[in-house]
């Protein structure tokens, strides 16, 4: 059926005939090609498609076109005045409120709606015009200012009052961000922005079990369905039919059997998204059901049917760590705590859904593309498509949101595949239950722990063991298991450690990079045993913490020497300040009998860098152009976290130039040096150091031209001028190496000859404490988070304001994880398979939040600085469960703490 309908958007008078079926964002993105209106879920459940129908803030995913004859529509493309940005889109530049930026222009529409109607909007109306905008990068906070910025702004008809920087010394300035005006313009940005002429679009045909033979594929009907052009099945692969970071394991098309629900057994190519889908849906597999494993327990037994039968066992990969006499250490404790610990399998859930554009040009194929490593991608598609490197360029286009979970390619060799087989270009976008369903997840870890101390709260054993799922394939399993057997100590000095940790495959979602990498789940265990050997010894927790924590010239449970960076006890010092006044503040509140007051801390530490011996270097070139503007080429992707304008700041600074004439190009293949995988908060490191470099040896170049020493780019310009008289182009390419980092035995014990320096497997680490005030509410089981402060050691803060939304959107998301995240599945369906049954948390559960910032400089950083967005994480569960002790007497240990579960504890 079709609908005559007038509708106005943005000023302009559009007499259509629509489907019945079309809605609004379709409508606005592929008619209009008004793409400042993204596409997050297609159910209403996220917002980032939010627009202004009549006066009021609508998810126009979930409105159809035959309902808005007549209507008077806005979108974030027709709110900019001629002179620049608006004011809300100014608030929220100016108060940071933009990470990963796929959520900020359905962010500004529903702050308009409310600013429209209310002129001084309270915290609560906020939090309640914007409870249907989910953001997972922020935390919320930043957004809440930006809206009263704004508020603020349209009242005084003001502009905001911007810091003045007397000299090109930008470190420790928030600067606005360069990614900052794009992102609030709704510009094209992402890669589903990107359209190409008589472009074909890719859908995916996924296993109907998590375990099941593949019999036949019968795709007679798809083929002949309107608009395919062509089906893809394994036997089309040109070249590897196997694709993975670690090891080419995970079939890019399955052709004998599917492992997990998300496995691809063909691909459609159709000239329509509408067509593939429809076809994707005729294609008709038989397969014989075999019985899945779906537990790393059951896996791990002895007789377990094998996941992968070239295997001996199901065990991807087992990491020990042996420290002391860990039976002795026992032997001389006064108390031992023991403890089994679970964390779930959690989905990245970010905001941004997979999406790829390729495209043929002459001999190469190029794909645009959000990812954290744009060279590992051109690796993995050039195998299997048989194809020399070169003849694969992979240009990044900013990631809505990664975390980790775009370390690995999900639509891009299929895209490119497509490409290849057609030789017309291919787009291919992944509705969110696609996301959900294809994509890794976090490692769900069943973890035991026993310490030992003396009466005097002296550390002297630890033991801890950790089962692993690792999924179906072995995805990244190798490394994370490896940090949860390492940091498994938690941030403190023991003498006799003896760690084990396993890594299980199963027929679930192959588990892979998540924020904190392992390390978060080792963490929920360690900092709940604190907790419970200061109870058991009758000592302040926060005291037991300091008496046995990490500093300067201790050994880690590797046998590392720690040197300089070692900020936990500045941390710690930190949030038990914020701890003390958050009692002197809450205790005085009188409320019902019924809702009880809990306060908790907890701590954690994690590696900067790959470490272990392994390569970890990072290129950058910077070139002066015709205009005098400087470009600074590099390999790290800015997936929200601020890469971009961190290597901006460093660059500006080391040449003494302004901020503004600095441009960045980051991951593309073709042009941008290797900065190896945005991962393990590296990048502030390797790449800021790398751009250091090249930046200084610039400046050496230009001493022949220039005597000033701040230079702008009127001066810049007449340097080229003569350089190129000279025949000299004025352009640095260099890269750098982080400190040596060693393998990691097993044995931190010393071994004779060998030097102390052979047991750094890291050559930085980041520290966190974070300190929490909450209620649990006795008739219910609901715990609400009242206030959390969170302290992190960054080294130098290069940008405060980055640095603070990253702490403020760890805090959050580590409050998803404490009290209601998990992805659930079984042998035939997802069970949560979009964003509300994945309970991501929204604007109206946060907490107020006090990021703390601890500087504790790393000598070798850039201008002392070092990675910090992980590790904010890992506190929040431990510290929520230890403050939930505190409130009512009930230790929660498996994850996640829901309200159900705190009611059950409780009634028990």
């Amino acid at each position: 059926m079709k609908t005559k309908i007038t509708i106005t958007v943005n000023g302009v008078i559009y007499n259509k005939t629509v489907e019945d079926t079309l809605n609004l964002l379709n409508f606005l993105r592929e008619d209009l090609g008004l793409i400042g209106t993204k596409n997050g879920c297609g159910k209403g459940h996220c917002g980032t498609c939010t627009v202004i129908v009549n006066g009021e803030a609508k998810r126009s995913c979930i409105v159809r076109m035959n309902k808005l004859d007549g209507a008077i529509v806005e979108t974030i493309e027709g709110i900019s005045s001629q002179e620049g940005l608006n004011y809300i889109q100014e608030g929220f530049v100016q108060e940071g409120a933009i990470q990963c930026g796929f959520c900020t222009p359905g962010m500004i529409m529903a702050t308009k709606a409310l600013l429209d109607k209310n002129d001084d909007p309270s915290e609560e109306a906020i939090k309640e015009a914007l409870k249907n905008n989910v953001c997972r990068c922020t935390g919320y906070t930043t957004i809440i200012k930006a809206v009263k910025k704004a508020a603020y702004l349209k009242k005084q008809q003001a502009e905001c009052v911007k810091e003045s920087i007397l000299s090109n010394q930008y470190i420790g300035q928030s600067v606005i961000r360069k990614d900052a005006l794009s992102k609030v313009k709704g510009e094209r940005v992402f890669a589903d922005d990107y359209k190409e002429k008589d472009m074909l679009y890719g859908k995916m045909v996924f296993s109907q079990y998590a375990h099941a033979k593949i019999i036949s594929i019968d795709t007679k009907e798809a083929e002949e369905s309107e608009g395919v052009v062509k089906i893809a099945m394994a036997k089309d692969i040109p070249g590897q039919n196997a694709f993975g970071l670690f090891e080419a394991e995970q079939p890019v098309i399955a052709e004998n059997e599917v492992k997990y629900l998300g496995e691809v057994v063909a691909v459609v190519y159709a000239k329509t998204n509408e067509q593939a889908e429809h076809a994707a849906r005729l294609v008709k597999v038989e397969y014989e059901v075999l019985k899945p494993i779906l537990s790393p327990i059951e896996a791990f037994e002895e007789d377990a049917p094998l996941v992968h039968e070239d295997r001996e066992n199901n065990i991807v990969h087992y990491v020990n760590v042996r420290k002391g006499e860990v039976d002795e250490g026992f032997k001389n404790a006064d108390v031992v705590i023991e403890g089994y610990y679970y964390t779930p399998a959690i989905e990245h859930a970010y905001l941004e859904p997979e999406a790829c554009l390729a495209k043929p040009e002459e001999d190469t194929i190029t794909i645009w593309t959000g990812n954290q490593g744009s060279k590992a991608y051109q690796e993995m598609i050039a195998t299997s498509l048989d194809l020399p490197m070169e003849k694969i360029r992979v240009i990044y286009t900013p990631c809505g949101g990664g975390f980790g979970g775009k370390e690995e390619p999900t639509v891009q060799i299929h895209a490119a595949l497509g490409t290849y087989l057609t030789q017309k270009p291919v787009k291919m976008v992944l509705t969110r239950e696609e996301s959900i369903r294809m994509s890794i997840k976090r490692h769900p870890m069943h973890v035991w722990m026993k310490h030992g101390a003396t009466k005097d709260g002296k550390l002297v054993a630890m033991e801890s063991r950790v089962i692993a799922d690792a999924g179906a394939y072995m995805s990244q399993t190798k490394p994370v298991i490896f940090r949860s057997a390492v940091t498994a100590t938690g941030p403190y000095v023991i003498p006799n450690v003896k760690a084990d940790s396993y890594g299980l495959y199963t027929h679930n979602n192959p588990s892979g990079a998540f924020r904190g990498f392992g390390s978060t789940q080792a963490s929920f265990g360690a900092e709940i045993q604190m907790d419970k050997i200061a109870e058991k010894l009758n000592m302040d927790p926060v005291e037991l913490r300091r008496k046995n924590a990490f500093k300067e010239g201790e050994l880690t449970s590797t046998g590392q020497l720690l040197k300089d960076g070692v900020g936990y006890l500045e941390t710690l010092e930190a949030a038990q300040n914020a701890l003390n006044k958050m009692k002197e503040d809450y205790q005085g509140v009188t409320r019902p009998t019924h809702k009880k007051l809990g306060f908790g801390l907890a701590s954690s530490y994690k590696n900067v860098g790959i470490g272990t011996g392994k390569l970890d270097q990072a290129g950058a070139i910077i070139e002066i152009e015709e205009s005098g503007r400087i470009t600074v080429k590099m390999g790290a992707t800015d997936m929200g976290q601020g890469v971009d304008t961190i290597v901006a700041q460093i660059a500006a600074t080391a040449l003494n130039v302004p901020y503004d004439i600095i441009d960045v190009i980051a991951c593309d293949t073709l042009i941008c040096p290797d900065g190896g995988m945005t991962t393990a908060s590296r990048q502030t490191y390797v790449t800021g150091n790398a751009v250091k470099k090249a930046a200084n040896l610039l400046k050496e170049k230009l001493s022949q031209y220039i005597e000033v020493n701040e230079k702008n780019q009127e001066t810049l310009a007449f340097v080229y001028q003569e350089a190129s008289k000279k025949g000299e182009k004025l352009s640095v390419e260099t890269d750098y190496r982080p400190p040596k980092t060693y393998p990691h035995d097993g044995n931190a014990n010393p071994v004779p000859g060998k030097p102390i320096e052979a047991y750094d497997i890291h050559y930085s680490y980041c520290f966190a404490t974070a300190a929490v005030a909450l209620e649990v509410d006795t008739r219910t089981g609901e715990v609400k988070v009242l206030k959390v402060s969170a302290a992190q050691d960054v080294g130098k803060a290069i940008h405060p304001q980055n640095i603070k939304g990253q702490i403020e959107g760890a805090v959050v998301m580590g409050m998803g994880f404490a009290l209601s995240e998990e992805f659930l599945q079984d042998d035939t369906k997802i069970i949560t398979d979009n964003l509300n049954q994945l309970r991501i948390p929204k604007i109206t559960d946060i907490p107020e939040i006090a990021p703390i910032i601890v500087e504790v400089k790393q000598n070798e950083g850039p201008y002392g600085a070092k990675g910090m967005g992980e590790v904010g994480l890992n506190p929040m569960a431990p510290a929520i469960s230890n403050a939930i002790f505190d409130a009512v007497g009930i230790r929660l240990q498996i994850l996640p703490m829901k309200k159900e579960k705190v009611l059950s504890a409780l009634k028990g």
